[in-house]
């Protein structure tokens, strides 16, 4: 049972990745013109890469927990958790301030076109 208490928000945070597919292609699919729709799967692209590039915050910070926890030490889980809302509050804010370049670099990797500079 506390195998299972440890595991269930990593399974449900694994779940959820294809749900955000399903979910935006019902919301695109009621738009006028199907090009949004054919366009989706490249923001999708795009969106998996930078959540799959920054999974090493969640599977290191869940490791560290896990061992933290192994020691019964209260205090280091603390401390992990308060360092990692950190990083990835800094990420999230930079992610957020570079966001036009790298919307621009990620269409050019993806041989995309920037729409609003055409």
């Amino acid at each position: 049972m506390r195998i299972w208490a440890l595991a269930w928000p990593i399974i449900l945070s694994n779940i959820t990745v294809p749900l955000l597919g399903l979910v935006d292609t019902a919301v695109v699919g009621h738009l006028p013109d199907s090009r949004y729709l054919a366009g989706l799967p490249w923001g999708l692209r795009c969106l998996a890469s930078s959540i799959g590039g920054l999974a090493f915050l969640r599977m290191g910070t869940t490791g560290l927990v896990a061992q933290a926890i192994g020691r019964e030490s209260d205090s280091d889980v603390r401390n992990l958790l308060g360092q990692s809302l950190i990083m990835a509050l800094v990420i999230g804010a930079l992610l957020i301030v570079f966001a036009s370049p790298l919307v621009s670099v990620g269409l050019w990797l993806l041989d995309g076109s920037d729409v609003a500079t055409n």
